[in-house]
């Protein structure tokens, strides 16, 4: 009895079933990733290339007109992870098109390569993509560009 209230209150506090175990049992380094690189414009534009592993390492690597230039390392919480392997399989993003360039000469490209289970996929738009790209993509600056707890490299 003692030993089920004490899951039933582990559960109230997340620290078990919190659903994390489930949605990363077959999620490694070896077997997931999703990288994201911002390119060049005419202007400003920020460019940068980053990536989230399998087992929530982060790289981020700034290379121009950005504020933090050179490499960078980090991790993420397990539940971001979850919610970055939930948003890539559930989404089903492997179906959709790989490209969605204008013809905009000067729109920096963004391109997104996504690893699981084996199988890779790239996509790349420079105007605008479909939202389930969007929203990976938006997912994946804050990871990377936007993570300020990651450490510079050597």
């Amino acid at each position: 009895m003692h030993y089920l209230i004490a899951i039933l209150i582990a559960c109230l506090f997340g620290t078990a079933c919190s659903g994390t175990d489930s949605c990363l049992k077959d999620v490694a380094a070896e077997n997931f990733s999703v990288s994201i690189s911002k390119g060049m414009c005419f202007g400003k534009c920020p460019v940068y290339k980053g990536t989230v592993w399998g087992d929530g390492r982060v790289t981020y690597e700034g290379q121009q007109n950005v504020e933090r230039l050179g490499t960078f390392s980090g991790v993420i919480s397990q539940e971001d992870l979850c919610k970055l392997v939930t948003q890539v399989r559930e989404r089903k993003l492997v179906q959709l098109d790989t490209s969605y360039i204008d013809n905009v000469p000067d729109a920096p490209v963004t391109t997104i390569t996504i690893t699981d289970k084996g199988r890779s996929k790239t996509f790349s738009w420079n105007m605008g993509s479909p939202e389930p790209l969007r929203e990976l993509g938006s997912r994946m600056v804050n990871a990377t560009f936007e993570n300020k707890k990651m450490k510079r490299q050597p």
